[in-house]
């Protein structure tokens, strides 16, 4: 897979904006995180929605000092 991705990269033309580069290297963390997240669910490492939520309540409340 690595070389896949070392080939796309070298190809790239001369002239690829900065930003094409960007959005390449997101959709690579994206897709890494999907991998990541259907590994996990194969392992049985889930939670709850309701878990979740409360997770996510608790860190904004904490990232939003209160």
């Amino acid at each position: 897979m690595i070389e896949k991705i070392l080939t796309l990269i070298k190809e790239l033309p001369e002239n690829t904006h900065p930003e094409d580069m960007d959005e390449a290297m997101y959709q690579l963390f994206a897709k890494k995180e999907i991998l990541k997240g259907l590994e996990d669910s194969r392992k049985g490492n889930i939670i709850s929605i309701e878990e979740f939520k409360k997770k996510m309540a608790k860190k904004w409340l904490i990232e939003n000092g209160q």
